[in-house]
């Protein structure tokens, strides 16, 4: 059991093809893992934000608990430009989206995948480590 949440850079950095590539690994991992992780039976919730300079969550972890309209909400979200504002993203997964309203657990631990091009606008405000954190450049 885990929460999961999926944070996406949509900044100009990345660029169209490089988000369409975004777009397709998400949809791949819905189809392939998200299906086999018990969404539906609330086992590993699923939360999804981008960002660019300003962050835009797209759903919580409370809001679906069927893996259907999580694959509707990875195809309708758009690609927009701006700085990359790691920072921000992470700051607003952390205070905002990891926790019990919005539908958090104390109990389970929390996953973040990040999908960036790593070219942060503040690297050093990006570099947020705590005692439960895990950082993996793939």
């Amino acid at each position: 059991m885990a929460d999961v949440i999926i944070v996406l850079d949509t900044s100009i950095s990345v660029g169209w093809s490089d988000f369409d590539h975004m777009k397709s690994f998400l949809t791949t991992l819905t189809e392939h893992v998200i299906d086999n992780i018990n969404v539906d039976s609330g086992r590993i919730p699923v939360g999804l934000a981008t960002y660019s300079s300003t962050v835009r969550p797209l759903f919580n972890l409370s809001l679906y608990t069927t893996v259907a309209p999580v694959r509707a909400a990875i195809s309708s979200f758009n690609y927009s430009t701006g700085a990359t504002n790691s920072a921000a993203a992470l700051g607003y997964v952390r205070t905002t989206m990891l926790t019990s309203l919005a539908g958090a657990r104390d109990d389970v631990p929390n996953i973040v995948l990040v999908l960036t091009d790593g070219k942060s606008s503040d690297p050093a405000a990006t570099n947020v480590r705590t005692e439960k954190s895990l950082f993996c450049r793939c």
